[in-house]
């Protein structure tokens, strides 16, 4: 069962125990009740489906391997270029071993750079060779100023079908209500499964650093505790009236519904859209 529930530990008011034990021994008995796994299954899986999660080093240093791909990376904004692209950074300044990517934005949404500059960016999209008369054919763009896209020429650029704020786990536990209602999309270890579709995301454990809790929805992929993962879905208050509401919460007795309430009232939730590995 689970080992490390949480680094919490404060009393419980009725048993004196400390919380996350009383969770585990809550969840230890639920493990049992007819319809639920005794453990969290692991399956593997992507998301999406046809895109692979690699570093923005790998698409900025060996793009050819890339051209035609639906990948995902993560990085910083650092400016734009025009209302339809930006750059996207990793690693520092370029000359010092920092890497960069043009994106496009196709998302047929504007593209708001994050008001905190510590706060990164997930996108996902498809890597192309910067030639302008290809991309106005094959995406119908009229928007392009050629002066602009000329230090580009031939180089790589990402499609962006989708592009997300990408805070860690510790910038969402230290102030949570810039995020509430955002889908966003959350790089960190998981730690433990408390239950089938409850789980906890940590900072790299080597960092240190805050953690939130996850909840599942029934189809979410499923991987193994310990793995780093990203996490896309929704930022809210812990509510347990909203998460019954959303998640149809199944198997959770009137005394886990109330330890995890004491554990996390306070705290935000992710409602998981996905899960998915981070690629090697």
């Amino acid at each position: 069962m689970l080992k490390n529930l949480t680094p919490n530990t404060k009393k419980n008011n009725r048993t004196g125990k400390p919380m996350g034990v009383a969770i585990a021994l809550a969840l230890m008995t639920a493990a049992f009740i007819p319809g639920l796994p005794r453990k969290a299954e692991a399956q593997m899986g992507t998301y999406p489906a046809n895109s692979s999660v690699i570093s923005l080093e790998d698409v900025a240093g060996s793009p050819e391997e890339f051209y035609g791909q639906t990948v995902t990376i993560r990085g910083d904004f650092k400016e734009s270029v025009d209302e339809n692209a930006f750059k996207l950074t990793r690693g520092g300044f370029l000359f010092f071993g920092g890497s960069e990517v043009l994106v496009v934005n196709n998302t047929g949404q504007p593209i708001v750079p994050p008001e905190n500059e510590n706060i990164s960016l997930q996108v996902t999209g498809e890597v192309r060779q910067m030639r302008v008369a290809e991309l106005q054919r094959d995406f119908g763009w009229d928007f392009w100023n050629p002066d602009l896209y000329v230090e580009y020429d031939m180089r790589p650029v990402i499609v962006a079908e989708s592009v997300a704020l990408a805070p860690d786990p510790s910038q969402i536990s230290d102030n949570p209500a810039q995020f509430y209602g955002e889908t966003i999309a959350v790089e960190g270890e998981l730690n433990e499964y408390f239950t089938f579709n409850a789980m906890l995301l940590q900072q790299d454990s080597l960092m240190g650093g805050g953690d939130i809790l996850v909840l599942l929805p029934l189809e979410a992929n499923r991987v193994n505790a310990g793995e780093n993962i990203v996490v896309t879905g929704e930022v809210r208050p812990f509510v347990m009236a909203d998460m019954e509401r959303d998640l149809g919460i199944r198997g959770w007795t009137p005394e886990m519904q109330r330890l995890f309430a004491e554990e996390f009232g306070t705290r935000p939730v992710m409602l998981a859209e996905n899960v998915y590995q981070i690629g090697e």
